[in-house]
């Protein structure tokens, strides 16, 4: 058992440093090729990943645990993303302050969809996995073609994603570890190479066929193919996943620990990243040497974030704003 938390937290960990470091990166992606491609390559799989793992790790509405799932999800969405429009007012990047519950600020979407997710097991729960499954892909699918499912409530990336944390759901880890046996670095090189293949093919490739935010309509010349594309993109989001998870250690790291604060790190990264936007950082030439200065910093930051301070600070910060809010209800 503490191989398996290991290795996901191991996993959580890794992959928030690739968040940390996409949206530090994005910026630039416009100046070379090669930042284009790389961006996307992670983009492919690093949330799907996240997700998969949420789902893994979910335990669904059971009986008196739907206000566990509020605190976890909507609690801290309604937290930040007052602050966020707060402190997006304040350093520019809006021209002026607006609370809009509807719409979530930027990285917020994943607390929104994650309710709708854990919801949503209530009614997939009474299926088998098989149908379940399948039945969340053709939604993914379908709703592609609503113009009314957009990123109101993250809704659009709510039915997108929605496959991955079923999958993960219902994830076997011992077939996975049955799979790590052999070849599991030649697999993983063949998945990453894939995926990395697919996206240098496409020098203008579409941010929204990976963000997963809105209709085909939107963003598509062709929309009625939609449903094709982002089956595509799907399949290769889950060659991604189980590629990553083939290379990640199972034992305990020195950073296995940390692992378990990822959200925390996600819901303050925005700080940093967005500040650094507000000084208009795309201005500069990255180079090699900035390129390699980013990736140290977006390790160093995620280390940071996740330490056991910040984790105290964001509990007792939450635990003071839970109190509040009751003390004015």
């Amino acid at each position: 058992m503490k191989q398996r938390l290991a290795f996901f937290d191991n996993a959580k960990f890794i992959l928030m440093i690739l968040v940390v470091f996409t949206h530090l990166l994005e910026p630039f992606i416009e100046d070379w090729q090669g930042y284009h491609n790389l961006y996307y390559f992670i983009f492919i799989f690093h949330m799907p990943a996240f997700i998969l793992i949420a789902g893994y790790f979910s335990k669904g509405l059971q009986k008196g645990n739907l206000n566990k799932v509020i605190k976890k999800t909507l609690l801290p969405y309604l937290i930040f993303q007052l602050i966020y429009s707060s402190y997006y007012a304040l350093i520019g990047l809006e021209d002026s302050f607006s609370w809009n519950l509807l719409l979530p600020n930027w990285s917020l979407w994943f607390l929104v969809s994650l309710f709708f997710w854990q919801c949503s097991l209530t009614l997939f729960k009474k299926m088998s996995p098989h149908i379940a499954i399948t039945v969340s892909i053709l939604l993914a699918l379908l709703a592609g073609y609503l113009p009314f499912i957009d990123r109101n409530l993250a809704m659009q990336r709510t039915f997108v994603f929605l496959p991955f944390f079923l999958i993960g759901h219902y994830f076997s880890w011992e077939k996975l570890v049955a799979t790590r046996q052999s070849h599991r670095y030649s697999f993983a090189l063949v998945g990453f190479g894939s995926i990395f293949a697919f996206i240098s093919q496409f020098e203008t490739f579409n941010k929204y066929l990976v963000f997963g935010s809105k209709p085909y309509a939107d963003f598509l010349s062709d929309p009625q193919l939609g449903a094709f594309i982002r089956l595509l993109v799907l399949v290769l989001g889950f060659v991604g996943i189980l590629s990553f998870l083939l290379i990640i250690p199972r034992q305990k790291t020195f950073y296995s620990d940390l692992g378990r604060n990822t959200l925390t790190v996600y819901l303050l990264q925005g700080f940093v990243v967005k500040g650094l936007r507000a000084l208009n950082i795309a201005e500069f030439n990255l180079g090699f040497i900035g390129f390699i200065s980013l990736l140290i910093f977006s390790v160093a930051l995620t280390f940071a974030l996740a330490s056991p301070k910040w984790q105290e600070f964001y509990t007792n910060f939450q635990e003071k704003f839970r109190k509040k809010i009751r003390q004015q209800l």
